[in-house]
């Protein structure tokens, strides 16, 4: 399948330009902590692995989607809902 093309390619590339793992190029994350260059949660607002509202969504989305927005502002809310409960966990 086409992820096995991918690893073909990651392999092709490896050989031919002598990419390495990222460790070698910024160190493990013991290292990087180490070196105080670890996660810092403070710049996570929403914590680490949430998804983040995208910014300016509704001014770069399609333009049926703004005109849904003015025309029903019910659609915005639900929008928002489906953020929210999986932002919760809810699913």
């Amino acid at each position: 399948g086409i992820c096995h093309g991918a690893w073909v390619l990651a392999a092709i590339q490896k050989k031919a330009w002598g990419f390495q793992r990222d460790e070698v190029y910024i160190g493990t994350a013991e290292e990087r902590a180490q070196m105080d260059k670890g996660d810092k949660l403070s710049q996570s607002h929403v914590g680490v692995g949430h998804l983040a509202k995208l910014p300016n969504f509704a001014q770069n989305a399609p333009q049926s989607l703004k005109d849904l927005l003015e025309k029903d502002p019910s659609v915005g809310a639900y929008i928002n809902s489906i953020y929210d409960d999986l932002e919760s966990g809810k699913n």
